[in-house]
């Protein structure tokens, strides 16, 4: 059964070379900061559960994980995602790892394009603009 919502969606594209408790922390900061930066009208749909009482937001629309083993790739997909108006994006490199925000935070504003390690590139938007930005990945096998 294919899932009908699917006109606009979130890609996730991590870098595999990178240990899986690094990679699920980084995807789970970069959608929340890009919930946060953009108006991505990514609507949130709540799920409720009368017998347990849990309240949940999920994204209405669908959030595929990609992969490649190649952050110059990563860059390049950045470059191709900012260059698209239409989409947006979200990145996690290493420097942003650290002893506090405020060491991330600088170490992520001196590094040099070529020092730069992504752990994953985020996207939204329209289906039709997302998918040529991802074709050359394959999914994310775990």
């Amino acid at each position: 059964m294919a899932y009908e919502n699917n006109h606009r969606k979130f890609a996730v594209i991590v870098n595999r070379s990178h240990p899986v408790n690094v990679i699920m922390n980084a995807v789970a900061h970069a959608a929340f900061g890009l919930a946060h930066k953009a108006t991505t009208d990514g609507r949130a749909l709540t799920y409720t559960n009368q017998a347990t009482g849990f309240d949940a937001r999920i994204s209405e629309f669908p959030f595929i994980v990609l992969e490649t083993h190649n952050s110059g790739q990563l860059a390049g997909l950045l470059q191709r995602a900012r260059a698209d108006e239409g989409v947006s994006y979200n990145v996690f490199t290493t420097s942003m790892i650290g002893p506090s925000a405020d060491a991330q935070i600088g170490a992520t504003a001196k590094a040099s394009p070529e020092s730069l390690d992504y752990v994953l590139v985020l996207l939204f938007g329209d289906r039709e603009r997302v998918d040529p930005l991802t074709k050359k990945f394959s999914l994310f096998k775990g």
